[in-house]
């Protein structure tokens, strides 16, 4: 139902006091250190998993980085070669444009580094049943003799993680590095890390221990913990020489800190309420996961936000792949009513300007430009040698998609003054400086449909791609109105991007990957779709754009779900909300949680269960210990999915429950965020919708 059929009629909204209920786990969980119960302060993380008599808190923090290698932009490596070579088939010229020798001794990327694992031992108790509230911060560990243990984490005085045994329950902690691993031997000190320093002290109550790890080139990092009668508290921190031990508070002053900020992290955001149990979970689960991770005060989330493994390296190292999975990560902030969630992030890429204009310089030849590539470190420096990833210009254009669609939400003009603006020009003058003419129309003579072709020279690219056609008009219109609302005069050649660039490349199969480039086997990158969303630049009232989608929607449909991977699945249920195809959008989110969560509702990249996709914990993309890798992508686009359903936007028309199936008789939601920068209570009762404006 479109929302100028909506009557605007006043009704009663019940308050949403009464939550689903907590999450829950089953003990023993030790698979993997990612079915366990999550804490994050939005810098530190811990993961509580185990079984029998013993509890495992693995520890990471997300700007444990060991900075040193990486990809600097190379002047050779310009846009005029890099076409040329591909015109070619010179594989090798291309090749060689990307190619970096490491010296030994040293890593060839910048990567994540585990952290450690404190254990603690409970004789003569048994893990049953673990516990955690969304809406409250405050979780619980269950034994099979009896007895529980509280669990808490405030994010007040740099974040203290907590448990609270029962006074008559006896315990015993000790540090375990991740420098006790087979990772160091392996991996760490080849290349110059030494072993992190333990300093356990087992003294009846007044236990204290932890680790300190001095590192090659990056500040020390330190974890500590002290136990204190019947509570053991938990921190890290970095540099320095003196290790700070955890706060030997009461718990309940901890649990209290707790609950006070998740009251007004779900104060200030959306909720929602349906009637399947599977998508509440989905929901709350996943906004709990991304305001745990994506404090406003902060480190910007990378690929597994505060939650590393402690016995081994990060897959894909942890870093900002700007090419879906920092968006996805970030998607709750909008529709959920999170902006400040944001700002860590645009200030973190804002800040590598200097660096992303030096690319720019290289790759196209201009001095006004923009170039970020899809995967970097904290720092904006260039991680791996996947060049077709390297040269993707839509990461630049979608990061400043979302500094624009902030600006919409928010109403936060000051930002575009301070930085953002500038950035969004950068990035479009980049793309210009890439087009060519052709007949009297624009055309990119070569880019990459992401991930598509892995780094095949002929496959991998292509001319005009749509993924790169959608994210430039969405760049193009996004600076117009940027423009109008600093008062400024729009560029003649925004207008002109928008006027003679191709919307798509298309052919008998609906909307291409690039030109003459169908998508002709299952495909976990929905890029070609990007035009209908995220960038929502195609107008379905338009009958020939009609007509395409559904054509490119029958393909899609039919190459089917083989060569998917976790992150992929709630972008396909937000794509079939957007042609109202509510119950796929709701089946593609239950099979999301069937198929690609652990049974600890950890989010995967690979299927933990098969039939659904080949992609497999003991399959393709499986070099990770058991096979589990952790994404929190997947998890957070999830809970935009759920919100999208509630509320979806298509050419600037909101559509309430769009994605909402009709076997849902009764579903409703709070507070939700349009781009108008309203907010809205909204229900529907048998078919029957109302909509009021929040005050």
């Amino acid at each position: 139902m479109r929302a100028s059929s909506i009557a605007a009629t006043a009704f009663l909204f019940s308050a949403m006091t009464t939550f689903a209920a907590p999450v829950e786990w089953d003990f023993p969980r030790m698979g993997s250190c990612h079915e366990g119960i999550a804490f994050g302060d939005g810098k530190t993380g811990v993961l509580v998993w185990g079984g029998g008599d013993e509890i495992r808190l693995t520890v990471g923090r997300s700007d444990l980085w060991d900075h040193r290698g990486g990809y600097s932009w190379m002047p050779e490596q310009n846009y005029t070669n890099i076409v040329a070579a591909v015109h070619s088939g010179d594989k090798d010229r291309l090749y060689g444009l990307f190619k970096k020798e490491t010296p030994k001794g040293q890593p060839r990327n910048p990567y994540m580094l585990p952290l450690g694992r404190v254990v603690i031992k409970v004789p003569g108790k048994t893990l049953k049943r673990g516990t955690l509230d969304p809406f409250t911060g405050l979780g619980s560990l269950e034994f099979a003799e009896g007895g529980a243990v509280g669990l808490a984490m405030s994010k007040m005085v740099g974040g203290t993680f907590a448990m609270a045994f029962p006074k008559d329950v006896a315990f015993e902690a000790k540090t375990i590095p991740a420098t006790d691993f087979p990772v160091y031997e392996r991996q760490l000190k080849p290349i110059g890390f030494e072993k992190a320093s333990v300093f356990d002290v087992i003294d009846g109550d007044g236990s204290c221990g932890g680790l300190r790890w001095n590192l090659p080139a990056d500040p020390s990092v330190w974890l500590s913990w002290l136990k204190k009668d019947s509570v053991i508290t938990l921190k890290t921190g970095r540099g320095g020489d003196k290790t700070v031990y955890a706060d030997a508070r009461h718990f309940d002053s901890i649990a209290k800190e707790s609950v006070a900020y998740w009251k007004l992290f779900w104060s200030e955001g959306a909720r929602v309420k349906v009637p399947d149990p599977v998508i509440q979970r989905v929901y709350d689960y996943g906004m709990y996961r991304f305001g745990a991770m994506t404090d406003p005060d902060g480190v910007p989330a990378g690929l597994q936000g505060v939650w590393l493994e402690d016995d081994r390296l990060v897959p894909w190292n942890g870093d900002y792949h700007f090419n879906i999975n920092v968006q996805e990560c970030y998607s709750p902030a909008f529709r959920g009513g999170h902006f400040k969630n944001l700002l860590p992030l645009f200030r973190m890429v804002l800040s590598w300007r200097p660096l992303l204009k030096d690319n720019a310089k290289k790759f196209v030849g201009i001095d006004n430009g923009y170039v970020l590539p899809h995967s970097v470190d904290d720092r904006g420096v260039c991680i791996g040698g996947f060049w077709t990833g390297t040269i993707d210009h839509g990461s630049t254009a979608w990061v400043a998609a979302m500094m624009m669609r902030y600006v919409r939400y928010s109403g936060d003009v000051e930002f575009l003054k301070g930085g953002a603006f500038d950035f969004m020009k950068g990035a479009m003058n980049v793309y210009r400086a890439m087009m060519e003419e052709e007949g009297g129309k624009l055309t990119l003579p070569l880019g990459p449909s992401p991930e598509w072709g892995g780094s095949d020279v002929r496959s991998a690219v292509g001319r005009d791609p749509s993924f790169q056609l959608a994210a430039a008009h969405r760049l193009a219109r996004d600076l117009v109105d940027a423009a109008k609302l600093l008062g400024v005069q729009p560029d003649a050649m925004w207008l002109d991007v928008e006027k003679r660039l191709p919307l798509y490349s298309a052919g008998e199969s609906g909307i291409e990957l690039f030109r003459g480039q169908a998508l002709t086997e299952s495909h976990r990158h929905h890029s070609h779709m990007a035009g209908l969303y995220p960038f929502d630049t195609l107008d379905l009232s338009d009958k020939e754009t009609r007509d395409v989608a559904a054509k490119t929607y029958g393909t899609w449909v039919y190459r089917g779900t083989g060569l998917w991977s976790g992150w992929c699945v709630p972008w396909a249920s937000i794509l079939n909300t957007h042609v109202g195809n509510a119950q796929a959008a709701v089946e593609f989110l239950r099979s999301w949680d069937a198929y690609f969560c652990n049974p600890g509702h950890g989010s995967l990249h690979n299927a933990y269960a098969p039939g659904f996709s080949t992609f497999t914990i003991f399959g393709s993309f499986a070099g990770s210990g058991d096979g589990q890798i952790m994404q929190m992508d997947g998890q957070c686009a999830a809970a935009t999915a759920v919100l999208e359903m509630m509320a979806h936007e298509v050419n600037g028309k909101v559509e309430f429950f769009k994605g909402c199936p009709e076997s849902w008789r009764e579903v409703s939601f709070e507070n939700l965020a349009l781009s108008d920068g309203r907010r809205v209570n909204g229900r529907r009762i048998d078919g029957k919708i109302a909509i009021e404006e929040v005050k």
